[in-house]
């Protein structure tokens, strides 16, 4: 966990650095470049933490109905609330994916020279994003949900809901819901491990351009002053000498 707040702490340095593009994000309310970058890593490294304390508790529950060989009407309550959690969780790793894939389009609008790493990000994301839905979808079609009950959060919660209408039903959404919330783990660290590759590959570039646009100042700077130095040396200033004129009192002048 040091490591990961590191990197996020060097991705905020390096984009400080960087010129505060005003470019809109759907994620952060029309927050700055910059600013949505290392929002979105904080975020991202948040869902991962809250996705492991489901997980366990999902697991501590399953464990007993094992060791009970069913799942009683008592522990339902508990259970819901987790997998309401879990579906929550899992909408917003969707969302995180969806504002990745936001942030690369518009930093290869901004940049299009670089425009590699944009689409290589985005590229990530949605890879990131069908490989979850297929492995959500297989683990639901196993415990004989349909995927298409959980393409909402408001349908998802409908669906275990109606689960718990039998005790059949309430052990297959507590099977599925365990195996799910494993997957789930799993995607988001790689979503967050996609997410930093992607910002630092990002921070890093814009840090760059930040770099040279300052050593292109900064050079300026230093021609402009060697030429007034120049210019001011006595070497280099006009002296008007003064030239008698033959026959009368009158002088001219002469450079």
């Amino acid at each position: 966990m040091k490591k990961q707040s590191h990197i996020i702490l060097a991705t905020a340095i390096a984009l400080t650095l960087a010129p505060a593009f005003a470019l809109a994000g759907t994620m952060t309310g029309g927050a700055t470049f910059p600013e949505q970058i290392v929002q979105e890593a904080t975020e991202v490294q948040q869902l991962a933490q809250q996705a492991e304390q489901v997980q366990e508790q999902i697991q501590m529950v399953y464990q007993q109905a094992m060791n009970l060989k069913s799942l009683p009407t008592q522990m339902w309550s508990s259970v819901s609330g987790d997998l309401n959690n879990l579906v929550n969780i899992a909408s917003q790793a969707q969302g995180l994916s969806y504002a990745s894939q936001n942030i690369a389009s518009q930093f290869s609008q901004t940049y299009p020279a670089a425009s590699s790493i944009g689409n290589n990000y985005n590229q990530q994301m949605q890879t990131w994003t069908n490989d979850t839905n297929s492995q959500t979808q297989s683990m639901l079609e196993q415990y004989h949900f349909q995927a298409g009950q959980f393409a909402t959060q408001q349908s998802a919660l409908q669906a275990i809901q109606n689960a718990s209408q039998s005790s059949s039903g309430r052990m297959q959404a507590l099977q599925a819901g365990n195996q799910i919330a494993g997957m789930e783990v799993n995607q988001i660290q790689q979503l967050q491990q996609d997410v930093m590759a992607g910002n630092s590959a990002i921070g890093s570039y814009e840090a760059q351009q930040v770099n040279q646009a300052q050593a292109r100042a900064n050079n300026e700077n230093s021609y402009i002053q060697q030429n007034d130095a120049t210019l001011n040396t006595p070497d280099n200033m006009m002296v008007i000498t003064p030239i008698a004129i033959p026959g009368g009192g009158a002088t001219a002048t002469a450079p």
